[in-house]
Formats: C-alpha cells, sequence, structure tokens
C-alpha cells in the first residue's frame, strides 16, 4: 500500500506492560494512507503491507502521541464547559485555538469548580504496541484525497446538507 489509498486495518494496542489500551472492536478502523489519519509509526510501518498481513509494531512516543511533559495543563472554570458534558480525567474536547480552528484539549485533572487541561494525548510518552492486520485496501476517491481522509462506512461521513463541511467523528485511532 502507499500513499492515497484507504485502508481497513484490525488492531489491538497494548503498552510495553502488555495493558491493552484500545482496538479495533466489531469493525476494522479505515484510514486515507499518507495523510497522517493515523499516528507516523505505525503509518510507516503499514506502507508496502497487503491484505491479510499482520505485524507487530512497536511505536516510540516521538513516533507516536509525541514525549510528556512538553506543556503544562491550564486551568479552566468549570462553567466554561457545556452544562451537560461529564468532565472527568481522561474525557476530550475541543478548544477554539489562537488562530480560530478547533484544538483537541484533555481533562488531566478535576478540582472543585477548576478543571486542569492539557494539549497532549493522553497516551504521549508511551510507547506504543500494535498488533495490526491488514484487511482491505482501494484506491481513495478525488473527494477523499481532496479533504484528507475517509468517508462513508467506517470514516467521517458528511451532511449533504451542511454547507460549512461540518463532520461527524467517529475516532478510535489515534490522531
Amino acid at each position: 500500500m502507499g500513499e492515497g489509498k484507504v485502508v481497513a486495518i484490525d488492531y489491538v494496542l497494548t503498552d510495553p506492560s502488555g495493558e491493552e489500551l484500545d482496538r479495533s472492536g466489531d469493525a476494522p478502523l479505515h484510514y486515507l494512507h499518507g495523510m497522517h489519519n493515523i499516528v507516523p509509526g505505525l503509518e510507516e510501518a503499514l506502507t508496502g503491507k497487503s491484505v491479510g498481513d499482520s505485524l507487530k509494531v512497536e511505536v516510540p512516543p516521538a513516533k507516536g502521541y509525541g514525549e510528556r511533559g512538553k506543556v503544562k495543563p491550564q486551568r479552566i472554570l468549570r462553567s466554561h464547559f457545556p452544562e451537560d458534558a461529564t468532565i472527568e480525567k481522561g474525557a476530550q474536547f475541543l478548544m477554539q485555538g489562537p488562530d480560530g480552528r478547533p484544538v483537541p484539549i484533555w481533562v488531566t485533572k478535576v478540582m472543585g469548580r477548576e478543571v486542569h487541561v492539557s494539549p497532549e494525548h493522553p497516551l504521549a510518552g508511551v510507547t506504543l504496541i500494535f498488533d495490526v492486520t491488514v484487511k482491505e485496501i482501494r484506491e481513495a476517491t478525488e473527494e477523499e484525497l481532496s479533504h484528507g481522509h475517509v468517508h462513508g462506512p467506517g470514516g467521517h461521513h458528511h451532511h449533504d446538507d451542511d454547507d460549512d463541511h461540518d463532520h461527524d467523528h467517529d475516532h478510535d485511532e489515534e490522531e
């Protein structure tokens, strides 16, 4: 497989101690190869593979979710979150970045009315071990290539009546 292919993989993600961190579940994860839809170390290991190939990939933090501790957590008042939001350690939210684009943040601690958040992924600093099987490879459509991600089953879904191009996100990966 190479750049511009839609790839479906089954995977189990563990840490070096063998603790399971994530898995693809009942349906494979679909991603657009070469578009940084999955962690770089896994994408590199999958380059050139074929349907049916199975492999075990050890991804160091630098090629996964990055090193831990590069950014200090920030404190935000709980009132800045939606009223109906479940705010607990590990919860992910989108925050507006300085350029106006959405930036993912994760809750690291809740202390009364204060919520500590960080832009570092919870798996930053962790060596990732993927057991992966390639289930399907197909050519990406022109629309998928122009948008930089998979559409339809296993990927993003666009709403025909949305002019502003919002997406329904269904991520198991690691972005």
